[in-house]
């Protein structure tokens, strides 16, 4: 049990995911359509949350191979990997 009450989940082996993390996740993939780019902006209002940290759930995402990016920097696009 982590120090602050909530249990951490291991995903892959530098990751240390929360239960809000997982379920931030599951709502990205699940509002994706296969074949089609999205940016962070476009993910941002499905979360809720600010652009920094969908990015940082995006790029831990493509870390764990669920997702693709188009490999820019800025505007960076990304898709459900098939």
């Amino acid at each position: 049990m982590h120090p602050t009450g909530v249990g951490l989940l291991m995903f892959g082996p530098e990751y240390k995911i929360t239960p809000m993390t997982k379920l931030q996740m599951d709502i990205i993939l699940s509002s994706m359509n296969p074949g089609e780019w999205y940016r962070s902006s476009d993910l941002m209002g499905v979360l809720d949350v600010k652009e920094t940290r969908t990015k940082e759930l995006l790029r831990i995402l493509v870390d764990l191979g669920k997702l693709v990016d188009d490999g820019a920097t800025k505007g960076k696009r990304y898709q459900l990997k098939s």
